[in-house]
């Protein structure tokens, strides 16, 4: 008998429910989306780039060049906290595409498979899913691949994976061959965590926990699981039941607080438009002031003066941490920034010859700056 599910079952859902049935009910049931989450952004990003690059019917496959353009027109924005965390992760996605397209152009072969839709039925339950790239290999059997992009991936991780299981399970069932290897691969690093096929131990736990997944979602068990590392990052935190009486809401406030809290966010986005109107006048002051040789000017309220201040700059900051180990200096800088450096340096105990040797390894670097007063 088929069980009527608000969608099919997934890896990510299946997980999500264990991890907390309210959650998944929050998601899947009351429809309410999460917010986005730039690392999911970039990881659609990266995989839609590499789906690209495999997915040629024919030989050659993309240039690099047309790779990065693809990367570029295919960029997913969501979810990053400003343009420069976006423009940051949008240089590493190409750095890694290109380290990728080095190693792997010279063995390029197009595979059995790349973005595998499989949908099948587990004891009535549907499920579904996306499995990212399928090799065959000479012996007819099959490689599965899945990519990663997250900072780090536990090498344990591949060993007992239930989404690997999940697409063993479905590649032997619906393509009728054998699933030699599990793989995934860690595109940041170009490491490949390789493992034989899942024991059949693992599948059949797999296929239970769909089914009762399935059971307990047609009863309605949607019981909140709260856990405080989990629950710090949930976006259904202000509406879920176990902590929604810790958040305003203009049901609980209507009036007071919300309004104290709209002046304020206003007055904090006005603060930031004078900041960076502020900085831009410095500079244009300043680079007038350079240009005429004056060193103060005045307007009919205020009048600035140029002001320098010097730093250093190291660019070698392995050896002044060598020479500040050797002098049994350590404890008093603990990190080769320059600041600290500069307040080891501007001590008079320091010896001389070491503040000499310092100095040769660092830069002088004078930063103009623009003090003001009111006439």
């Amino acid at each position: 008998m088929d069980l009527v599910l608000p969608r099919p079952l997934s890896h990510s859902s299946i997980s999500m429910y264990s991890e907390c049935p309210q959650k998944y009910k929050f998601r899947y049931v009351d429809k309410i989306p999460e917010k986005p989450k730039h690392f999911f952004s970039f990881g659609q990003s990266v995989h839609s780039a590499l789906e690209y690059f495999y997915g040629v019917k024919t030989l050659p496959p993309p240039s690099l060049k047309e790779l990065l353009a693809h990367f570029k027109e295919h960029w997913v924005r969501g979810g990053y906290r400003d343009e420069a965390q976006e423009a940051e992760y949008f240089q590493d996605g190409k750095h890694i595409l290109t380290k990728f397209y080095d190693k792997h152009i010279q063995d390029y072969a197009i595979p059995f498979f790349v973005e595998y839709e499989f949908k099948l039925k587990v004891e009535g339950v549907p499920v579904i899913g996306y499995v990212d790239r399928i090799d065959k290999l000479p012996d007819g059997r099959l490689a599965v691949l899945d990519y990663k992009t997250g900072k780090s991936l536990s090498s344990a991780r591949v060993e007992t994976d239930a989404q690997l299981t999940m697409y063993q399970m479905a590649c032997e069932e619906l393509l009728g061959a054998e699933v030699a290897r599990l793989t995934f691969y860690h595109v940041p690093t170009l490491k490949e965590q390789v493992v034989e096929r899942h024991p059949k131990k693992l599948v059949e736990g797999l296929r239970a926990k769909i089914v009762t997944t399935a059971e307990s979602i047609v009863k309605g068990a949607f019981e909140p699981k709260p856990d405080e590392k989990v629950c710090r990052w949930c976006d259904y935190k202000p509406i879920c039941p176990v902590y929604r009486d810790s958040y305003q809401t203009p049901e609980t406030d209507p009036d007071e607080l919300a309004g104290l809290i709209d002046r304020y966010g206003e007055l904090q986005e006005r603060l930031a438009e004078a900041a960076e109107e502020a900085g831009q006048l410095k500079a244009d002051i300043l680079a007038s002031l350079v240009k005429k040789g004056f060193v103060r000017a005045f307007g009919k309220k205020f009048q600035v003066s140029r002001a320098a201040a010097e730093k250093w700059e190291f660019a070698d900051k392995k050896k002044v941490l060598e020479l500040i180990k050797k002098a049994g200096l350590y404890e008093k800088v603990l990190a080769p920034s320059a600041p600290k450096v500069e307040q080891l340096m501007s001590d008079p105990a320091l010896p001389a010859d070491l503040r000499a040797r310092l100095g040769e390894l660092g830069v002088r670097v004078e930063t103009p700056d623009l003090k003001v007063k009111p006439l």
